[in-house]
């Protein structure tokens, strides 16, 4: 453990403005607060805020943050009390530890709710003071180093995912890449043992057997810098396990294939040598092309600086190369705690700068309908960096990247993004799903008779444009479980010759305890609810109902038969699902080799393509005289397409039934510009039923097209 006279010396190293009698004062009321508790580890708890401080130290915070860091755990983990810290340490170092302290007293009912809380404390909390931000990066690097203490594997990998997901996230988006990069492979390593001992040892065994050529290339970057005059220096080295990972992830490849896993920077003195010595490397080699950055002229939000390339260089080894100054490198490291201002030095416009994306995430609160909501757009918030794409009358609307049109049309207003029709991007028109670059100028057409598709929710990333989407489309999922269900429930009433009056309906609806027709209905669709349960109801109110089948089914006699064709074994049968015969069909049977056979109707056009490609034989097939029997029925497939419009299932369903036909399921796949297109399943009779049904649904003027399979 760190000593307070080896902090008060660290601290002096960097700074003139040292009170040791208030380290000194921290660390004693730190000590006498902890007292005899205990880490996982069995070292003294007290370690721990110790450990923080160095870190703190080490990233040449202030000494209030120091004092903070000493003092973190107090409030939640002992008897000391915020006026404790305020009295005896002034207000401001209080505001800080309390920023930090976890909100002991929210009581949650899961876990997840616990956390979000808590993240949105400290959210809002460093809001108005970053160095709260740096603590708990600083306290959560710590834990992450002594993470193989604890016991109980379940709650390591919880604390890696969040750290990986949340914490690492934060620290790179305020620039810290030296926590970012300790914490990443940290929770890698507890989440992924194996993976990450293998991509070690073969980092170990490259970087071994690279040495030589990484002190070559080194030494000829050293010699194209000398051309230009410039002073520099220069580190080589093999990438971190986790990065490595990421890129086989994105690109899908393996460690074998990485051909950029070596990377140099050049730390030179000043910002004309970064692009005189980055003129020079592009002179003498070939530059990867789509790789070339300049965060310098153009910084990344959170201040980095840097320019970026690739080269194939020296030995003909693709490599990547960062160019700084050394500014620009500390800025890089240590990121807003390089130049935060209450250090005596320290561009003071730069806080302002890093609180900002920080003050977005508050602004989040508004809209958010829960706090795990608010959690999982922080964490896109904090991943992404934002694009800015302005409306035809100027409007600028920032977006974080990778979002689309369709986003960009919610991020406008709800009801643009519910009826957008079709967007212009730069005045040519693209679909809903292209994804914005800065700078594009986007025009949005709507159409207040046009509504979503369920695809769409695959266009958007922000969770305005996906709670929009979900809201408006859980509305249509709704009319199509109750269309389904109200056609179960017909379908079940028509086979026993009953019908039902509303006063007992209404009486079942109440014995059932549901709020109305619909929600009973919707409740048969979905399986909550069995036609059993009905029949009983049904039942309480005198009626005498003999199905022929037992009392404790679900009271559904199940006729969809299996195909009645003569000649036909129906264990040699092939399901298929390109066409669906019924009664009255022009059948064919397509015989394979081992002598199994698929049935497919005669004008079935993979039924052809598989007569052409050969090894099949060709067999004309006629059906049984009962299959026409008329109380069976057969499963078939119709595919719909339909303006996309509120009660427009209800109206094909009341045509469906009108025909005594019963909906199986029913699917909404595919949508373009006002369209929808439905996949339903249905029960028939026989192939005259059917061609009825489809004549009548080509009379809608909402349907355009209907079409069997």
């Amino acid at each position: 453990m760190i000593t307070p006279q080896a902090l008060i010396a660290g601290i002096k190293e960097y700074s003139k403005n040292v009170d040791d009698a208030l380290i000194q004062k921290a660390f004693v009321f730190a000590l006498d607060h902890h007292g005899t508790q205990l880490r996982e580890s069995g070292d003294p708890f007290f370690s721990h805020p110790l450990e923080v401080a160095e870190i703190l130290m080490s990233l040449k915070m202030d000494q209030e943050t120091i004092v903070a860091g000493m003092l973190h755990d107090t409030v939640e983990d002992t008897t000391a009390t915020i006026d404790d810290l305020t009295e005896l340490f002034g207000e401001r170092i209080a505001k800080i530890v309390d920023g930090v302290t976890k909100l002991s007293r929210f009581e949650s009912s899961s876990i997840a709710g616990k956390q979000a809380e808590n993240f949105k404390k400290l959210l809002l909390s460093a809001a108005s003071d970053i160095r709260i931000l740096i603590i708990k990066l600083a306290d959560r690097l710590h834990n992450m180093r002594t993470l193989k203490f604890k016991k109980k594997k379940e709650k390591r990998r919880s604390i890696a995912r969040e750290t990986l997901d949340v914490y690492a996230s934060l620290a790179e988006r305020i620039g810290m890449t030296g926590i970012k990069d300790e914490l990443q492979d940290i929770a890698f390593q507890e989440l992924y043992p194996e993976i990450y001992d293998s991509l070690k040892s073969k980092l170990q065994t490259l970087y071994e057997s690279s040495e030589e050529i990484i002190n070559t290339i080194t030494s000829e970057i050293h010699r194209l810098a000398h051309e230009v005059s410039a002073d520099c220096m220069i580190s080589g080295r093999v990438k971190r396990p986790y990065s490595i990972w990421i890129k086989m992830n994105v690109r899908n490849i393996s460690f074998e294939q990485l051909s950029d896993i070596m990377a140099f920077r050049i730390i030179a003195d000043n910002i004309q040598q970064c692009y005189q010595i980055l003129g020079n490397i592009h002179k003498n080699y070939l530059v990867v092309p789509g790789r070339f950055r300049d965060y310098i002229s153009t910084p990344k939000n959170n201040s980095y600086q840097s320019l970026h390339t690739c080269v194939i260089g020296p030995l003909n080894k693709r490599i990547e190369i960062q160019i700084r100054t050394k500014e620009m490198h500390e800025i890089a490291e240590y990121g807003i705690a390089a130049h935060w201002n209450y250090k005596e030095h320290g561009p003071k416009a730069n806080k302002k700068n890093g609180q900002q994306w920080l003050k977005n995430l508050v602004n989040i609160l508004e809209n958010a309908s829960g706090i795990e909501e608010f959690l999982e757009h922080s964490k896109t918030e904090i991943l992404s960096d934002h694009i800015f794409c302005l409306t035809p009358k100027g409007l600028l609307i920032s977006l974080p990247m990778g979002s689309t049109v369709l986003d960009f049309a919610f991020a406008i207003h709800s009801d643009v993004g519910v009826h957008a029709v079709s967007a212009k991007v730069n005045g040519s028109a693209v679909p809903m799903n292209t994804a914005l670059t800065n700078g594009d100028q986007v025009d949005i057409t709507t159409d207040s008779n046009h509504f979503p598709s369920p695809h769409w929710q695959d266009y958007v990333i922000t969770i305005k444009a996906k709670t929009g989407l979900k809201k408006v489309l859980n509305g249509f999922e709704k009319e199509k479980l109750v269309m389904i269900g109200k056609s179960m429930f017909s379908d079940f009433f028509k086979k026993v010759n009953r019908s039902i009056s509303e006063e007992d309906m209404q009486s079942i609806i109440k014995d059932l305890k549901f709020d109305g027709i619909n929600a009973m209905f919707q409740a048969l669709s979905n399986g909550s609810l069995h036609m059993k349960d009905v029949l009983l109801s049904y039942k309480k109110l005198g009626h005498n109902i003999e199905l022929g089948t037992p009392e404790d089914s679900d009271g559904i006699v199940d006729n969809k038969c299996v195909l009645p064709i003569i000649g036909i074994n129906k264990e040699n049968l092939i399901p298929v699902t390109c066409c669906s015969p019924v009664p009255g069909d022009k059948i064919v049977g397509l015989l394979f080799e081992d002598k199994k056979m698929e049935i497919h109707i005669e004008e079935c056009k993979v039924m052809s393509q598989k007569v052409s490609a050969g090894n099949v034989k060709q067999i004309e097939l006629s059906w049984k005289r009962s299959a026409f029997n008329e109380t069976n029925s057969y499963l078939t497939r119709l595919s719909i397409t339909t303006i996309h419009e509120p009660g427009n299932l209800s109206k094909i369903a009341e045509i469906i039934e009108s025909k005594d036909a019963v909906i199986a399921n029913l699917k909404i796949g595919e949508k373009f510009e006002s369209f929808v297109r439905i996949q339903l399943e249905i029960e028939v009779q026989n192939v005259a039923q059917l061609i009825i049904i489809i004549s009548k649904l080509n009379e809608v003027n909402f349907v355009q097209k209907v079409s069997r399979g």
